[in-house]
């Protein structure tokens, strides 16, 4: 009857660590994922608006930056993308346009690496 319950203590301890393990992984993944986001700056009076990546390493892919703005005094598109190299640990503009400051804009940013594709929708002052 002793053999069993130490067997039993060991797959317990065992589990355990497993566990441990397993949760402290997935907080280094989530702490060490791609972040991407759309800056917005003034520039000579105007809004520029510029898709910017950030990886805790270096990395390589694809990207698609897509304005659509609007206003008073016409409307225009802008898409551009490409392929892109991103050093670690520093923000890496993808793609720059610059609109009339008063317009109103939808943007799409996208980064495709390894594989997987990000929506870059949010602000880059957010992914400090």
């Amino acid at each position: 009857m002793i053999t069993p319950t130490r067997r039993s203590s060991a797959i317990v301890l065992g589990l355990a660590l497993a566990a441990i393990a397993a949760t402290s992984g997935m907080a280094n993944s989530a702490a060490s994922a791609v972040q991407c986001g759309i800056a917005a700056s003034s520039e000579r009076g105007m809004l520029a608006l510029e898709g910017t990546v950030l990886s805790p390493v270096a990395m390589s892919g694809e990207y698609r930056f897509a304005i659509r703005s609007s206003s008073s005094g016409g409307s225009s598109n802008v898409s551009q993308g490409g392929y892109f190299t991103a050093n670690a640990n520093e923000a890496t503009p993808l793609g720059k346009v610059l609109i009339n400051a008063g317009s109103s804009y939808d943007v799409v940013f996208d980064v495709t690496a390894d594989g997987k594709t990000l929506e870059c929708d949010q602000d880059m002052a957010s992914l400090r």
